[in-house]
């Protein structure tokens, strides 16, 4: 069991096995501030005042946690354990500088990276793609 406190000073409980991605922003507000999703939070993450590398390593001692590259140029790190696909995105999903869609649970992400590439870190963290 691992735990996090949110930047309004909520301390929770959780599964690390749980945590679906964590990003060094805020994708609402584009703050800069660790974001850590897929704990049943509303409205989709928590905002904690621990660094990403800081949580990571603190909850992640496997490394199962993978760098990729937003649109915007923020970095997101996924639980490639959870990743269930990996595709190009569809014409007008998003821009021209997507190149691959990662989805985990509820969490879609389209990043820089190519798909091939995206598929070959997630097998290096323990993905099963």
């Amino acid at each position: 069991m691992a735990d996090l406190t949110t930047i309004d000073g909520l301390h929770i409980y959780f599964d690390p096995a749980a945590v679906a991605a964590v990003a060094d922003h805020d994708a609402n507000t584009h703050q800069a501030v660790t974001s850590v999703y897929g704990l049943a939070a509303l409205p989709g993450f928590y905002r904690i005042n621990e660094t990403v590398a800081a949580f990571l390593t603190r909850i992640d001692p496997s490394q199962h946690f993978a760098k990729f590259t937003n649109l915007d140029g923020t970095s997101v790190w996924i639980n490639c354990k959870s990743v269930t696909v990996v595709r190009p995105p569809v014409t007008g999903e998003h821009g021209p500088q997507a190149q691959a869609i990662i989805m985990v649970d509820a969490l879609t992400s389209a990043v820089t990276e190519t798909p091939n590439q995206v598929q070959q870190a997630v097998h290096a963290h323990g993905g099963s793609l």
